[in-house]
């Protein structure tokens, strides 16, 4: 860009002041940023003067084995994706265990404001209330279950009721 441009943008996007600070102490050709800018640039171009030879060495192997440039290329992809998959599982695990204690801490604040709102006797009665509860849908569960398992075990061992497996009947 050309300083006119430049100074164009600051004037029109910049508030006076602060336009007039950014052409002062970084736009000045003796600033120190433009000093600083200097420099990087002449070591960049010292880094690629230098870098040249490796470059073209690099880019003659890969035109001379193209088979193996593919294999490498297969598998620099392939470490690519490795390394994707592992981020977005650290991801995944760091929003659940996000979530996981938002849960727990909104649970410890909710019972908190339970035990608040109706007293520490009244909250331990409706806690005893509310776990024989559970303990009587679990026990009613297990019966379910047992029974459901006794007539799996019976069909397992004493055939499907007319004696024996493999009985067909039609087509």
């Amino acid at each position: 860009m050309d300083a006119s441009l430049t100074s164009r943008l600051l004037a029109e996007l910049l508030p006076p002041d602060l336009a007039a600070a950014v052409r002062q102490h970084l736009l000045h050709p003796s600033s120190p940023f433009q000093a600083y800018k200097r420099l990087a640039a002449e070591q960049a171009a010292r880094l690629l003067s230098a870098l040249q030879p490796l470059a073209d060495w690099a880019l003659r192997c890969v035109a001379d084995n193209q088979g193996a440039a593919g294999l490498l290329v297969l598998l620099a992809l392939l470490a690519a994706l490795l390394v994707v998959v592992s981020w977005v599982h650290r991801f995944v695990l760091w929003w659940t265990r996000l979530a996981l204690r938002v849960v727990f801490w909104a649970v410890v604040g909710a019972v908190g404001a339970w035990v608040w709102n109706r007293g520490v006797v009244e909250s331990a009665r409706d806690a005893v209330d509310i776990v024989a509860r559970v303990v009587g849908y679990l026990a009613v569960l297990k019966t379910v279950w047992l029974a459901e398992y006794d007539r799996y075990e019976g069909q397992q061992n004493g055939g499907y009721g007319d004696g024996g497996r493999g009985r067909g009947r039609g087509r």
